[in-house]
């Protein structure tokens, strides 16, 4: 039986807020692309840039 978008999503982000799972966890666990999870989750604030990053001048 396969899922609709909408039902895997919901999924994903009930187990991200419950079980506090990794996205590479939650993909393996509901068997998606790594890309699939990201498209799911929240939107949220980046990950900060590190001193080491090549990013600044």
């Amino acid at each position: 039986m396969s899922l609709s978008k909408q039902e895997l999503f919901d999924r994903i982000r009930r187990d991200i807020w419950q079980q506090q799972l990794s996205i590479r966890a939650l993909s393996k666990k509901h068997s998606v692309h790594r890309r699939l999870v990201r498209e799911a989750l929240p939107p949220g604030p980046r990950r900060a840039v590190g001193p080491g990053s090549r990013a600044t001048p």
